[in-house]
């Protein structure tokens, strides 16, 4: 199997493991392996199958890679219906004649089920030393135990960097899991992107809802006040008409007392007026008594001592 110097992938690869950064070859190398794999990729499911009989025969006779590539092909249910028990038995098979993909497949299960323990400790040290030291497998399960955060720290990055040198050297199943780490991180930044559209909106949702409720209450405000003001300028009309019917009724009481007292004077006047036209009246008919007196008989008054005829 063809295999490059880590100085050599190192050169070709940028940061995530995938693109090449100056290499023009090698970023044409990169292009083809990509369409080799989608084009195996796209393989009929009968011509899957016939892999799958190819390399059973080959397992059969004990070949430890062909053992590894059926266990394999029934894990992933690839050119077989998916077996997990027949997968785990032709991987233990390979991983017992020393196939060391086998047996990293079978360390990244430990990890994936116990996590770092004291006895896989040591398995898992190895492997991260040949992912360096240009494995194409070990790079291959480095990847995969970074994008799935088994054993190690999750991280994306790692796992492209690691998966990308895999692909270089032929892992096939490294491109697949490239585009499911790529997949998985566009769902993300999507998600992430809906989210944060999501959280706009509702932020957005509810500022125009506190404008609503600050404006509701501004409303409120306005007509309370104009309302207040309606009331106090009509309590103001009310006490203004009031003292004016208490002004007029003042008014008219004054001028009914005024009245009054003219009449009454004007009845005083009156009386007063009467009593002296009986006084004048009587005067004038003691008067006339007394000329009536003096012409039927001169003689007979007081003044009848100063007449001369009387005497």
């Amino acid at each position: 199997m063809k295999t490059y110097s880590k100085k050599h992938q190192q050169h070709i690869l940028d940061s995530t493991g995938l693109l090449p950064q100056k290499n023009w070859k090698t970023a044409l190398l990169h292009i083809a392996l990509l369409a080799v794999v989608v084009f195996i990729t796209e393989i009929s499911s009968a011509q899957a199958d016939m892999v799958f009989d190819f390399q059973m025969k080959l397992a059969k006779k004990g070949n430890a890679e062909a053992q590894f590539k059926v266990g394999e092909m029934y894990e992933s249910g690839r050119g077989v219906e998916k077996n997990m028990d027949q997968a785990m038995k032709w991987i233990n098979k390979a991983a017992a004649q020393g196939n060391q993909a086998a047996g990293y497949n079978l360390l990244y299960k430990d990890l994936e089920k116990n996590g770092v323990t004291k006895e896989n400790k040591p398995e898992l040290v190895k492997l991260q030393n040949a992912a360096r030291d240009g494995d194409g497998y070990a790079q291959y399960y480095a990847g995969l135990m970074h994008s799935r955060g088994v054993g190690v720290k999750k991280s994306n990055n790692s796992a492209l960097e690691w998966l990308g040198k895999a692909s270089l050297v032929g892992i096939t199943a490294a491109e697949a899991e490239i585009a499911r780490v790529n997949g998985a991180a566009n769902q993300g930044a999507q998600l992430r992107a809906q989210k944060e559209a999501a959280a706009q909106q509702e932020a957005k949702r509810k500022e125009e809802e506190r404008k609503k409720l600050e404006a509701q209450r501004e409303q409120q405000k306005r007509q309370q006040q104009e309302a207040m003001a309606k009331k106090k300028t009509e309590q103001e009309k009310q006490l203004a008409r009031q003292r004016e019917a208490e002004r007029k009724a003042a008014a008219e009481a004054a001028a009914e007392e005024e009245a009054k007292k003219l009449r009454l004077i004007a009845q005083k006047e009156a009386e007063a007026e009467k009593k002296r036209q009986a006084v004048l009246a009587q005067r004038k008919q003691k008067e006339a008594e007394k000329k009536t007196q003096f012409e039927s008989d001169p003689c007979a008054g007081k003044s009848a001592r100063f007449l001369s005829t009387c005497r």
